[in-house]
């Protein structure tokens, strides 16, 4: 760890003045001056310091007396269990024996380790009256071969593979913690002709996995982008498992709510924080090597162009300041868009929520398209049906309708008009029922006799609504729930053609006494509107992630408007769109996979520009 310069220079002076004591007094008096000195290295207290860690600021209380340090405690961090327990545990002992912060970190916790003494240094100096300056000095190196911005799975991975390759590498993360999406994602991979599949005596291949996805996705898939992937997708899955996750049973299996593979190539581990847990001690290790600085909460704001080149990025730190870094080759792992409005909107939908965490933010498809990048897919974005468009959290879902087999209900557009099977459809039907919805709007219409045999039909953060409280105070509101003693009034009020509705119910009041809706072939849950009060609940799509990205290359090279490469830009994860690879469907443990497959060629491609050119 670095010392800091001015704790330097304080210590000079102290020395400085001990000794100026030395030719003005006598021996017992010179040395009663300098025990003074000494007993009052530090100002008695307790006090906070900060240190970066592998997932954020790891913050520790230091108690010191006038010249000891009496107790280290950390109090708050983020990083992870397990892994981090034994420096956490060990560190603080070693600083109070050693009476330094300068001493061994704990074997394989080196990030934990390293923040811990960092915060410590921090509150000593503090304690001793030392201001500390953070400057762009203290980095490892300022002239990186490679910027990757966005240390997601995908960023990771990539800085991993060009530090292995020789590359001095700079990540840049607008959070506090490292992950991204795969923080809340399933622990799904997908290869074809991996070594679990061999050892399963599963026989697959990538023409195989090729074909499958062409069944599944349809043709709007890249072809030569989906030929490389799935060609690289063993390579991947077998890296991950030589690294150690728990595979569980290590049987390849088919997706469980995507559909089916002709063969089982789906691998999985409990959670997407398995895979993160796993690659972290190679990102550690490079970092303590100084093959790669990790810069945490500190934001993209710019990248840099000089001739056409993408040449280096501008970025913001916590405190606001702005830095020019330059680099010869600069990949984009800034995930996907789905927590930007001004993007789905302009690409998908006119009434939308998010489910997608805060930092999804699109500055990726920006930076793109300064660059003179083009789009591909960008029209398709699944999305999730029953979002409540609540005011108290604005464009964030936190409120849902129920739209999986509630009985005794239609939907309607705001036309008035019934649009599909609201009982048996499958869930691509009903995604596409909102997304062509006129201005993405769909009501949900039942009477009182549904209310009063069903549960609560609305989700508030993921909590049923307990009572139909929630429900009652929308009706209040009147901005999204709609209760009425007539149809007519129902339509005004949710703002929904009235005669059209009317007509709708009482078509489909007498498909009920049929038994069969003759429109859209409804068997199940056939039950008359005819019992007032009756409700209407506004509900909208609402998405997770984004399935279109700039077009590139089988080396992950962003391309402009002519096809052709855009010097030293590249790209990996979310932003490369899932519907280039895996065409119009959810292909099982592709998003996963996308984040090592492609954080490795761009990573690759990248370093072989920027150290050959």
């Amino acid at each position: 760890m670095k010392k800091n310069f001015k704790r330097l220079i304080s210590l000079l002076l102290i020395i400085s003045m001990a000794l100026s004591f030395v030719g003005c007094k006598g021996p017992e008096e010179v040395q009663k001056d300098v025990e003074v000195v000494e007993e009052g290295k530090y100002t008695p207290g307790t006090y906070t310091g900060v240190g970066k860690g592998i997932n954020g600021d790891v913050t520790v209380l230091v108690t010191v007396d006038a010249n000891t340090i009496v107790e280290v405690k950390v109090t708050e961090h983020s990083e992870t269990a397990g892994i981090s327990d034994a420096a956490i545990n060990e560190v603080p002992g070693k600083i109070i024996e050693a009476q330094s912060f300068d001493v061994d970190g704990t074997s394989g916790a080196t990030m934990t380790s390293n923040a811990i003494k960092e915060a410590v240094e921090s509150a000593l100096n503090q304690a001793m009256g030392i201001v500390a300056e953070e400057n762009e000095s203290d980095l490892a190196f300022t002239n990186p071969d490679v910027i990757i911005v966005g240390a997601g799975f995908s960023g990771i991975n990539a800085a991993i593979e060009a530090a292995d390759l020789g590359a001095k590498v700079m990540l840049f993360e607008q959070n506090g913690i490292i992950g991204g999406s795969i923080n809340y994602a399933g622990g799904t991979l997908s290869g074809a002709g991996t070594q679990m599949q061999k050892d399963a005596g599963v026989e697959d291949n990538p023409d195989l996995f090729y074909e499958d996805i062409k069944r599944i996705g349809g043709e709007i898939f890249i072809p030569e982008l989906t030929r490389k992937h799935v060609e690289m997708s063993a390579a991947a899955v077998d890296w991950m498992d030589s690294l150690g996750p728990d595979f569980g049973d290590r049987l390849p299996k088919q997706p469980a709510t995507y559909e089916s593979f002709g063969i089982p190539r789906e691998h999985r581990v409990e959670k997407g924080t398995v895979y993160l847990e796993t690659v972290k001690p190679l990102l550690e290790k490079h970092i303590e090597d100084g093959n790669v600085i990790l810069l945490l909460e500190t934001k993209v704001n710019d990248i840099i162009i000089e001739n056409g080149a993408v040449t280096g990025v501008v970025a913001q730190s916590k405190d606001g300041k702005e830095i020019e870094y330059k680099a010869k080759s600069t990949i984009l792992a800034t995930g996907g868009y789905a927590h930007n409005e001004e993007w789905i909107n302009r690409y998908n939908f006119a009434n939308v929520l998010t489910s997608a965490p805060p930092h999804a933010t699109g500055s990726g498809y920006d930076f793109a398209e300064k660059a003179g990048a083009v789009f591909s897919n960008m029209d398709y974005l699944p999305a999730y049906a029953g979002g409540v468009p609540v005011s108290e959290t604005g464009f964030k879902q936190s409120v849902t309708a129920k739209t999986s087999k509630y009985p005794g209900v239609i939907w309607v557009n705001k036309d008035g008009n019934r649009m599909i099977d609201e009982i048996d459809s499958t869930p691509g039907p009903i995604q596409k029922t909102w997304a062509t919805a006129p201005e993405n709007i769909v009501y949900i219409v039942f009477d009182e006799t549904v209310k009063q045999t069903n549960d609560p039909i609305l989700t508030v953060s993921s909590k049923a609504d307990e009572g139909w409280t929630r429900f009652e105070q929308e009706i209040q509101k009147g901005e999204v729930v709609f209760k009425a003693d007539t149809i007519e009034e129902l339509a005004e009020l949710s703002g929904i053609n009235a005669e059209a509705l009317q007509e709708t119910i009482e078509k489909y009041n007498g498909y009920v006494d049929l038994g069969e809706d003759k429109e859209f072939g409804r068997k199940s849950a056939l039950q008359k509107l005819e019992n007032g009060p009756y409700y209407a609940v506004k509900t909208v799509p609402y998405v997770l992630l984004t399935k279109g990205g700039p077009l590139m290359n089988d080396k992950a090279q962003i391309l402009n408007k002519d096809k052709e490469p855009i010097p030293g830009l590249y790209q990996c994860g979310e932003l490369i769109g899932g519907a280039n690879i895996g065409g119009a469907a959810s292909v099982g443990g592709l998003a996963n996979t996308i984040c090592v497959v492609w954080g490795k060629i761009a990573a690759q491609s990248a370093t072989e520009y920027s150290l050959n050119k």
